[in-house]
């Protein structure tokens, strides 16, 4: 599961989240593309204010489409978007539902969850038969940039930690860069979309230290490494 510290720091970062997640957004356009045949139930887990949504009600507008996320901030800024879309708060890791599904998608969420491939195979049960399970998740590789650039500046990275780039099975590996003005303004993206919690047992990174690294001008390049995966239905 989603830790509650998790949570809370995407539930914060609601209304300013759109503003901040271009390559998020990329993303999502891409996973819908990928995804394929005339689903009637549609549901989106770790939907966050819905770019996900957005872009399969846009494909398959005559589809019931679902949206489930942890954080009821980012559920009702889904909602005021798309009226018509059902809304479920539940933590992704642990949904269960009578309900099957003929196309499940999941963008840039599986990461933040315990044990990615048991999550997976949870999430392949609740399909209907014929129907398919499409993800997005950042890989090992991830933000390499802002590594190199700690690093050079004596600073060990606290980034949330990313699964391995196999998944096996279907699977590709894209790369989305993500342009910013300045590394200060990359640390500025991730806390207002929510993506600032740092891994599990590291120390914080020394505030004035940090600051003298973030002070040097010029751009900066930030690439997500994304794995797209597909499992089918299995009866």
């Amino acid at each position: 599961m989603a830790g509650d510290d998790i949570i809370a720091a995407f539930d914060a970062a609601a209304e300013s989240y759109d503003a901040w997640t271009q390559v998020q957004s990329e993303v999502a356009r891409a996973l819908v593309a990928r995804a394929d045949g005339a689903p009637a139930k549609i549901l989106d887990i770790g939907a966050g204010t819905g770019h996900v949504t957005g872009f399969a009600h846009g494909k398959w507008p005559d589809a019931q489409v679902c949206a489930l996320d942890a954080a009821p901030n980012m559920l009702a800024r889904l909602k005021a978007k798309f009226p018509s879309v059902e809304t479920i708060r539940a933590d992704a890791a642990f949904f269960s539902t009578a309900a099957r599904y003929d196309l499940i998608l999941s963008s840039m969420a599986l990461h933040w969850l315990n044990d990615p491939n048991q999550v997976l195979q949870s999430w392949r049960g609740l399909l209907a038969p014929g129907g398919a399970l499409h993800v997005a998740t950042p890989v090992e590789g991830s933000l390499h940039e802002w590594r190199e650039f700690l690093r050079a500046s004596g600073l060990q990275d606290s980034l949330w930690p990313f699964p391995p780039q196999d998944f096996g099975g279907d699977c590709e590996i894209v790369d989305f860069p993500a342009r910013f003005d300045s590394a200060r303004a990359f640390a500025k993206s991730l806390k207002k979309s929510g993506a600032h919690r740092a891994a599990p047992g590291s120390r914080p990174l020394p505030a004035h230290a940090l600051r003298k690294a973030l002070g040097r001008p010029g751009p900066f390049t930030a690439t997500f490494r994304v794995a797209f995966l597909r499992l089918d239905f299995i009866p």
